[in-house]
């Protein structure tokens, strides 16, 4: 079975060269042959399916700044502005995390490695504080800490400064990781669901806190209520998802249970305070899964295990998800400031 395992993995690795080198090559020469105008960019790991496998720790950055660019690209037409959907929360509210405040998860950080890591665990490798996103589409904030032989995930109170409770799991366990867009199943109602309550929630925003100080001229009623406010949102976020089920269906005593901890995978995505956080790069690192992600493949490849990398689309299978909406909305998964409360 492993040497049948490696035989797949190099034939596919030689695939995914193949295709990006000739199609790319196609490509150009059939722009310049029947002088298309069209900015269509090939991207490899799509060309050779979802199953394609990879080991460029590059194509991290690359997908950054190509979906930078699009951004930039796309809102060159665009006359009216839209809320940024795809950063979580605002600058004001995100002042209300406990972890937004200096020095705390550095504490925080500090204070797991030294009373959870041994020497027989690994080399340290990095620490980050990311979102977990779970079966049930439940966001929740961890640390989580990485080493030469395994991940663990850390709840961690941020109020009262104190470990909750913790996870290890083995990277000789992982058969699969997948890094790509968070996405929902085409039948799930989440997205309109999603779109619907920002949408309200929006213009009530708009129409009786701001008209409370100030009065709106005749324009900002007209974007008010736009119909784009309220159409389906999708997360727009990437994630890594960390697998060991060696692609079997889970039961449905797991599926059905939202209090299961027999979930065999883990999905990460990046903290709200990385798109809020002053300072550099390397200051917000902390909070950037694209960079675990990266370390992580590297400690796959030191390894000689037989785990996939896979870069395609991330399935969150929810399809109604309404408790979901309510506890991501309210951010129940994160220790903030709630008026006079705390929690």
């Amino acid at each position: 079975m492993s040497d049948l395992l490696e035989d797949d993995l190099e034939f596919r690795g030689g695939t995914l060269q193949l295709s990006s080198e000739n199609v790319n090559a196609e490509t150009r020469r059939n722009q310049q042959e029947n002088g298309s105008n069209t900015n269509t960019q090939v991207n490899p790991s799509v060309l050779s399916g979802a199953d394609s496998l990879t080991s460029s720790s590059s194509s991290f950055a690359d997908a950054r700044q190509d979906n930078q660019t699009n951004a930039q690209q796309d809102s060159e037409p665009v006359q009216t502005v839209y809320p940024r959907y795809d950063v979580p929360f605002n600058k004001e509210n995100i002042k209300d995390f406990f972890t937004f405040r200096r020095g705390v998860v550095e504490n925080a950080i500090q204070e797991c490695i030294t009373a959870l890591l041994f020497p027989e665990d690994g080399e340290y490798l990095g620490s980050w504080l990311l979102t977990e996103i779970t079966l049930w589409d439940n966001e929740k904030e961890r640390i989580v800490l990485l080493t030469s032989r395994l991940v663990m995930t850390i709840k961690y109170d941020f109020i009262a400064m104190k470990q909750l409770d913790f996870k290890k799991t083995y990277l000789d366990d992982l058969d699969t990781i997948v890094i790509g867009e968070l996405v929902y199943p085409p039948s799930s109602l989440v997205p309109r669901l999603n779109g619907i309550a920002t949408g309200v929630t929006t213009v009530v925003k708009d129409c009786v806190i701001d008209r409370l100080c100030r009065r709106p001229s005749s324009s900002d009623e007209t974007k008010l209520f736009d119909s784009k406010y309220f159409e389906p949102r999708e997360r727009n976020l990437r994630g890594v998802r960390l697998m060991w089920n060696k692609g079997e269906p889970l039961p449905m005593k797991t599926v059905w249970n939202p209090f299961s901890q027999d979930v065999p995978f883990l999905t990460f995505a990046s903290h709200p305070i990385y798109w809020h956080k002053d300072g550099s790069v390397e200051e917000r690192e902390t909070y950037d899964m694209e960079i675990f992600a990266q370390k992580l493949q590297r400690a796959i490849e030191n390894m000689t295990t037989s785990c996939c990398i896979h870069h395609s689309p991330i399935v969150i299978q929810s399809y109604l998800g309404i408790t979901s909406l309510l506890h991501n909305k309210t951010s129940l998964g994160f220790f903030k400031v709630r008026g006079k409360f705390s929690f």
